[in-house]
C-alpha cells in the first residue's frame, strides 16, 4: 500500500527514524476490519526485526478479524506540547506519529511464541526475572500476532 501525506514537510525522513519510535512507544493501536466495520483496539506490542508483534488471547474480535482478513495497520503516536502560534487557528500540537500497513498472522512455533514473550517482558518489565520464567503452559496458551509490514509511514510536527 502507498502512503502520501498531505504535509510532506513533515514526513520523517528515514525509516530509521520510524522504527525508533516504533521501539520506544509503550503503546499501539492495531486497526482491523470486521464484517460489522472497522475495529481498532490498544495494545502493548514489540518491534523486533523489522515487525510488529502483538500477544493476546486465542480468541476475541481481533483474531476473529485477522482469521478473516489479515490486512491490518498499525499505529504509534507520541503526543509533545501544545505551542501558541501566530498562525493557522493559533495553537499548534507538537507530535510523532508512525502509521504501518501489513499483514497479521498468528505465530504457531512454539520456540518464537517464547522468544517474543520474553522479550516483551524484556520491553515492559526489565526487573521481572521471576516473570521470564514462562513455562510451557503460558506459552501454549498465549496468541502472538506477527504484522509483517508491508508499507509505513511517519509524520513529525517537532514545533520549537
Amino acid at each position: 500500500m502507498e502512503t502520501k501525506l498531505r504535509r510532506n514537510e513533515r514526513a520523517m525522513k528515514t525509516r530509521e527514524e520510524m522504527e525508533r519510535l516504533l521501539e520506544r512507544m509503550p503503546v499501539g493501536c492495531l486497526c482491523v476490519a470486521t464484517e460489522s466495520g472497522p475495529y481498532a483496539v490498544a495494545m502493548n506490542f514489540l518491534f523486533l526485526d523489522g515487525c510488529v508483534y502483538l500477544h493476546s488471547a486465542k480468541q476475541g474480535r481481533k483474531i476473529a478479524a485477522i482469521k478473516a482478513n489479515p490486512n491490518v495497520c498499525f499505529l504509534v503516536h507520541e503526543c509533545g506540547p501544545l505551542v501558541i502560534r501566530d498562525k493557522s487557528c493559533g495553537i499548534g500540537q507538537a507530535y510523532k506519529s508512525v502509521i504501518c500497513f501489513g499483514e497479521a498472522a498468528l505465530v504457531e512455533d512454539a520456540g518464537e511464541k517464547r522468544s517474543v514473550l520474553e522479550k516483551m517482558i524484556d520491553k515492559y518489565a526489565p526487573n521481572a526475572m521471576e516473570a521470564k520464567k514462562l513455562d510451557a503452559e503460558n506459552v501454549e496458551r498465549t496468541a502472538i500476532i506477527k504484522i509483517t509490514i508491508a508499507a509505513m509511514s511517519g509524520k513529525a510536527n517537532e514545533i520549537t
